[in-house]
């Protein structure tokens, strides 16, 4: 008999970055391996790294075999089509830039495009992200930019001061770049393709530089005149995702069967109310409930993204 699905928490991926850091441990509590930790892949069923089931009687199992198992009433569909990860970024990451759909379909062997979204969970006094090219910066302009280097391109960045709290939509084709000293909560396409412009000179452990994509990332900026416009940005989201920012929810109700949810709590522990009993999430772990699964409550003192899938496939 096929087991009932539940509420179900995972053990993170951690993937080491020379942009990265140890905030993840410091903000966190993560128990962390050694080294620079960029990114913690928390619900992921991609074959870069697909996450395992870590309580229940479905611990061990990965995410990606649970979605071959059980299908639709899992994920909705017949494949799991989002990734949520943390991000540390100790020093500034690359100015970079992700396809869409077409073009992924059309020239990788991925399923997905990547729009994402950053939900910014601290941030240093002064830090900044590239959000964007400047108004008005052209193909033209900016592929001549990227051959001279340096100051050429920072000159045509869109460089916003954030703080932590608010809510950035990245769709695919927009240039952007997280500056050091923030960790974000990112929810986006399951999808793993980047293409960096530019990556500030930096050199790794080997004194050699990273590859650059310069030709594949012209081909895929979206220089339309409406891409700084933060409604625009929101509804090419919206066409793969939404992630939601609930303050201080108490007894909130969430239904599963419109599609899977994905639960990350900050702040505080906050308490999911099932059918089964209490689903208990630590300050920057995340659940996925599966599509199945009978409406819940929520409830936290602190905040809770909840982040859902607009397209099921």
């Amino acid at each position: 008999m096929e087991q009932r699905l539940y509420p179900l928490t995972f053990h993170p991926i951690y993937k080491e970055r020379i942009w990265g850091g140890r905030r993840l441990q410091d903000l966190l509590g993560r128990q962390l391996p050694p080294g620079l930790i960029g990114e913690s892949w928390d619900v992921a069923a991609h074959s870069n790294g697909t996450s395992v089931v870590a309580e229940g009687p479905l611990a061990g199992r990965s995410l990606t075999e649970l979605v071959n198992d059980y299908g639709e009433d899992l994920a909705g569909g017949a494949r799991f089509p989002l990734l949520l990860k943390l991000i540390d970024a100790a020093q500034d990451l690359s100015v970079q830039v992700h396809p869409d759909d077409a073009y992924v379909k059309n020239y990788t062997n991925e399923l997905w495009g990547k729009s994402e979204m950053w939900y910014i969970v601290h941030s240093e006094p002064g830090a900044w992200i590239v959000w964007g090219l400047r108004s008005g910066v052209t193909k033209k302009e900016f592929a001549r930019a990227v051959k001279q280097g340096g100051t050429a391109i920072l000159d045509c960045l869109n460089k916003v001061r954030v703080k932590a709290g608010e809510l950035y939509p990245i769709s695919a084709g927009l240039v952007h770049a997280l500056g050091a000293g923030i960790v974000v909560a990112e929810i986006q396409q399951n999808s793993d393709t980047t293409f960096r412009v530019y990556d500030w000179d930096r050199l790794d452990d080997s004194g050699q530089s990273r590859e650059l994509h310069v030709e594949q990332a012209l081909d895929t900026i979206d220089f339309s005149p409406e891409v700084l416009d933060p409604a625009y940005q929101l509804s090419r989201c919206r066409e793969h995702f939404q992630m939601n920012v609930l303050e201080n929810p108490q007894g909130y109700a969430v239904n599963s069967h419109t599609g899977f949810q994905i639960l990350t709590s900050f702040g505080a522990h906050a308490d999911i109310m099932w059918a089964g009993g209490t689903t208990r999430l630590a300050p920057g772990q995340s659940c996925l409930l599966p599509a199945s699964l009978d409406p819940c409550t929520l409830s936290s003192e602190g905040v809770v993204l909840y982040s859902t899938s607009a397209k099921l496939e």
